[in-house]
């Protein structure tokens, strides 16, 4: 496939890196300097403005099957999408940073028909999601729910005082309906036998129905009490991310939110939007406002301001008066591992998961994407087995390896299965798979074997 990256920045390198071993990648900015980093990469570099039909031109557009306009700027992502569909690129993938443009019910019938786009993809609102969903299970380090509920996906780092490292998995209480579906030890995923052995400072990945996993959690985190009390969140930061965090969680009756922004205008605007929340003018930063604010009493910090250094300092400031959970927004993937080395507990970054999810809609076939996990190096895949398929037992299967079946949806009936659980013709398989076995289990499973 023949795709137009527009921009060069950390989405646009991250997307040509992601692609270009199996596509033709053509990329548009209009800094010339931005093209030395991308010389170790297989792709053609056209300098230029993404807003001149002649220069996309040049970098033929014509002649490509998907563009991704990706710069920091909605307007240039918006207005290059607009010339490709004029010079007959049918389909665009547009990034945006602010809701502005998607304020409009029918805001993706819109942008499609006068933009031509495809797919919009708004990270910031994808994190305040994660982040969502992350504080609704206490104790977790990332969340996702599918089936309309009916499933859930928690990841976990296990603590020393965790029962489940007290022996083999095959000795462990897992409720029936719940699955550790796969070990994270020392930057290594891999699938858990009976006889795996977990350690303080893994991370584990559990699936199964929202009963079960009540159920389990006491056992991976005995001081998270189950979600059962109410719980006071602070936000460091009010900009798109925090103000639609706080926004989300302001309807809850069981959290209570504070949010710390400095510029005072911005402030104004967060108080009249939220109804309960409250909003406290100053810098997340400070140690004597966050004392006199008595920020140890939070059960969650999450702080998002859009500079990982204050971002950083502001995370260490609140373990160090007691807040037990932190949650921390990354703009540069690169510093990811280093914010989880000094110790918080959740670092996340919004373009991350975006530019993963991308790439598996660009290549991902008949299979859905439902989740990216650990920044891209696994994802939750969804398969519909073919009509084709010899029902047999998961235990007889010669799938991929580093993949597993985390769940089956047949019906309205949920199977969190069992070796001795059978796949049959048309049922949803959810499939946890790392990033270097994602393409295989897609042919296994969509392959009728």
């Amino acid at each position: 496939m023949r795709i137009l990256v527009i921009g060069g920045g950390e989405v646009g390198y991250a997307l040509a890196r992601g692609l270009a071993a199996e596509h033709e990648i053509f990329v548009v900015d209009q800094s010339a300097e931005v093209a030395e980093r991308f010389r170790q990469l297989d792709v053609e570099f056209i300098t230029g403005s993404a807003t001149s039909a002649e220069v996309l031109r040049r970098a033929g557009a014509e002649r490509c099957d998907l563009m991704i306009a990706c710069t920091g700027l909605d307007e240039v992502n918006l207005v290059a999408c607009a010339i490709a569909k004029r010079l007959g690129l049918s389909r665009t993938i547009c990034f945006v940073s602010s809701d502005d443009i998607l304020d409009a019910d029918d805001s993706s019938d819109s942008m499609r028909e006068h933009f031509g786009i495809e797919r919009v993809v708004w990270p910031e609102a994808q994190l305040a999601d994660d982040i969502e969903r992350i504080i609704d299970a206490p104790g977790a380090i990332d969340a996702e729910v599918f089936a309309g509920g009916r499933i859930r996906l928690l990841e976990f780092r296990l603590q020393s005082g965790s029962p489940l490292i007290a022996g083999p998995i095959s000795s462990l209480h897992v409720p029936h309906r719940a699955l550790i579906i796969a070990v994270k030890h020392r930057e290594v995923f891999q699938i858990p036998r009976g006889d795996t052995r977990l350690s303080a400072g893994d991370k584990i990945i559990v699936m199964g129905t929202p009963e079960a996993l009540r159920e389990l959690q006491p056992q991976i985190d005995p001081v998270s009490e189950g979600g059962s009390k109410r719980q006071v969140v602070t936000i460091i930061g009010g900009g798109d991310v925090g103000f639609r965090l706080a926004q989300r969680l302001d309807a809850s009756r069981n959290v209570e939110v504070r949010i710390f922004e400095k510029d005072r205008v911005r402030g104004e605007l967060l108080a009249a939007s939220l109804q309960r929340a409250l909003v406290l003018n100053g810098d997340g930063t400070d140690l004597e406002l966050l004392e006199a604010e008595e920020i140890g009493r939070s059960d969650v910090l999450v702080s998002v301001i859009d500079n990982d250094e204050r971002n950083l300092l502001a995370s260490l400031l609140a373990r160090q008066l007691g807040v037990r959970k932190i949650i921390t927004r990354v703009s540069r993937p690169a510093n990811l591992r280093l914010f989880e080395r000094v110790g918080i507990d959740v670092a996340l970054s919004a373009r991350g998961s975006a530019v993963a999810s991308v790439i598996h809609h660009v290549q991902g076939g008949r299979a859905s994407l439902l989740a990216v996990l650990e920044e891209g190096q696994a994802t939750i895949v969804e398969f519909v087995v073919p009509a084709s398929y010899r029902p047999r037992a998961l235990q007889d299967l010669n799938a991929p390896a580093q993949s597993i079946v985390g769940a089956i949806v047949r019906g309205d009936q949920i199977i969190i299965p069992r070796g001795s659980d059978q796949i049959r013709p048309q049922d949803r398989l959810l499939v946890f798979a790392t990033s270097d076995s994602v393409a295989k289990i897609r042919d296994y499973f969509t392959a009728g074997n």
